[in-house]
């Protein structure tokens, strides 16, 4: 499953720090995100939903949590009375380690957005 649009500091925290938790907004990431279980493999990338392609580089990450949240949100004047819900779902990211894109298997709004990815080793012993 890949996360797309993940700010350039949350990648760099995650990956200085190995643990992160995060709140997904995004409609797109949390279609993908939303059947997620403890334990999945995700692709988490900067480049932009309709961007990645093959050799998009990126982190892979394990699901440690998950929770999806309901946020109420009410605004009111004299005249208009609104309340609106929004979804959120929160997750905690263990670093397994760099990844690129090889291909994309499924791209399609409301559902998840799944990538074959590769472990991009940069020190190989021999």
């Amino acid at each position: 499953m890949a996360l797309t649009g993940i700010s350039s500091q949350v990648l760099t925290d995650l990956q200085n720090d190995r643990l992160r938790s995060i709140e997904i907004h995004s409609p797109h990431n949390f279609f993908t995100i939303h059947d997620a279980e403890t334990g999945s493999l995700v692709f988490l990338t900067k480049t932009s939903y309709s961007d990645i392609n093959t050799g998009t580089i990126g982190l892979i990450a394990r699901i440690n949590r998950r929770q999806i949240a309901i946020h109420r949100l009410v605004q009111s004047t004299d005249q208009i009375y609104e309340e609106y819900e929004t979804y959120a779902a929160r997750l905690q990211l263990e670093l397994r380690g760099i990844g690129r894109v090889r291909r994309i298997e499924q791209a399609v709004i409301g559902k998840p957005y799944i990538v074959e990815v590769d472990e991009v080793n940069y020190l190989e012993a021999k």
